[in-house]
């Protein structure tokens, strides 16, 4: 009986290195496009009757008279700064991942 029992010593070609790791960024961006499509879907369904009712206020507001208008702003003033403190720390963790792959992937 002749066998021979051959042990790599952890080391690879860079060609298989470099396979390897094109697989897993393929991965990678398989499991991102999963998780973000239903976001995304989400987000849509829910910006697009916002966006519909933000055209409706603005075209209220401009036919109303000077002074009413004054008033309807100072009214919803609380509101809009209600949503831009809410949207800005969602906003800034956007643009750190972005950052972030951004960095990740050399550019």
């Amino acid at each position: 009986m002749n066998a021979t029992y051959t042990i790599q010593a952890g080391y690879q070609p860079a060609a298989a290195r470099a396979t390897e790791l094109r697989n897993a960024v393929a991965a990678a961006k398989f499991v991102a496009t999963m998780i973000a499509a239903p976001l995304l879907g989400l987000a849509a369904v829910i910006v697009a009757p916002l966006a519909g009712l933000f055209m409706l206020a603005r075209m209220l507001v401009r036919a109303m008279p000077k002074r009413v208008r004054d008033i309807a702003l100072f009214l919803a003033a609380p509101v809009v700064g209600l949503v831009y403190a809410l949207a800005f720390p969602l906003i800034g963790v956007g643009l750190l991942a972005w950052a972030g792959i951004k960095a990740a992937r050399g550019q």
